[in-house]
């Protein structure tokens, strides 16, 4: 029996060295990228996310002037994915089967190649819809609360926020998300005023909370672990915003190893009760996640000359191609004629 025991703890041993994830573990705590599964398709998202998530080489990506992705199938042959110029206002695209996705393609590129002010902009085709029914449901609340309150001026303080902008907020200590909602037009702060000046004490804010149900509205003053009175937004969390709009996800990924961080933190500061809604968004990325293609590591290639660009003409210093190769199973990214890294490709479980 002793015997028996060992040996099940060692083969236990060897299936977590190989990088299995246990069936126990929360469905928060992270996928992993097995490169033992042959990728067998790859689309447009699975070539540019690694660029847009990675510091390093968005560093290494500035300035570029055009993007342009290819597959190469199985066989070797190269199929084009489509590219775009810094600055153009259209694409050189394959015909696309719908608007969609056209508007798709064209969010994909850009993220690489130009940054708007406000991110709701690269979106806005696609959020336009749902930030009208916001801004409806804002000013009425907003019309309900100068009625009950006319002692107080109130006024929209805050509404569509810069990344810019949020990433100071998140230096200060004054943010806890890395997207926030005001950066998608799905939130807004209100301001109290009394003979011009700011009131900051919670007492008015209050009625934001009493209202807000009526107007299918979340306030920040529930918020668990921050608590923002003035703040309210559409959506519950950002879990519940991706399954609403599952092409968002791109944004949030960059972000990954950042929640996993968060909820780490609280975890060991006996305050998990403080990022549940940062473990609901964990869940929902590991979801999308599952059995799509991954760059699993980065690949020493110190012979260039085997990752050769496909058929066409001699990129400029200033292009960015990316390659993706199901017959090598390889994710190859480069600037003019220069590797900047290879990735061996796997499915992430």
């Amino acid at each position: 029996m002793k015997r028996f025991i060992g040996l099940y703890l060692i083969w236990g041993a060897i299936v977590q060295a190989c990088g299995q994830v246990p069936q126990s573990l929360p469905s928060w705590q992270g996928n992993t990228c097995d490169s033992t599964r042959r990728v067998t398709s790859l689309s447009l998202y699975d070539l540019i996310i690694p660029v847009y998530k990675t510091d390093s080489l968005r560093e290494q990506t500035v300035g570029i002037n055009r993007v342009l992705a290819f597959v190469n199938d199985e066989q070797g042959t190269p199929h084009f994915l489509g590219s775009h110029r810094s600055g153009s206002p259209t694409d050189s695209l394959p015909a696309p089967t719908s608007r969609l996705d056209s508007m798709q393609r064209h969010a994909y590129f850009t993220a690489l190649t130009e940054d708007p002010l406000y991110l709701y902009t690269r979106w806005a085709w696609l959020l336009d819809t749902t930030r009208q029914v916001f801004m409806i449901r804002r000013d009425s609340l907003v019309d309900s609360l100068r009625r009950q309150l006319s002692s107080y001026e109130i006024r929209v303080i805050s509404d569509l926020r810069s990344a810019e902008l949020q990433t100071r907020l998140l230096g200060r200590g004054r943010s806890m998300a890395p997207i926030s909602f005001h950066q998608l037009g799905l939130a807004a702060d209100l301001g109290f005023f009394r003979r011009g000046r700011l009131v900051r004490n919670a007492g008015p804010y209050e009625a934001i909370g009493d209202l807000t149900p009526y107007y299918q509205l979340v306030w920040g003053g529930n918020f668990v672990g921050f608590v923002d009175p003035p703040h309210f937004q559409l959506y519950r969390n950002a879990a519940a915003f991706l399954k609403d709009f599952p092409l968002l996800r791109f944004e949030f990924e960059p972000f990954y190893e950042r929640y996993q961080q968060r909820v780490q933190q609280k975890i060991e500061a006996n305050k998990e009760f403080e990022v549940e809604d940062t473990k609901e968004l964990l869940s929902v990325l590991n979801e999308y996640r599952s059995k799509f293609p991954c760059p699993c590591q980065a690949i020493q290639v110190p012979d260039t000359s085997r990752y050769t660009l496909p058929n066409m003409p001699r990129p400029g210093a200033s292009d960015l191609v990316i390659v993706g190769d199901l017959k090598d199973q390889r994710l190859s990214i480069w600037r003019g004629s220069q590797l900047l890294v290879a990735y061996r490709l796997g499915i992430w479980r």
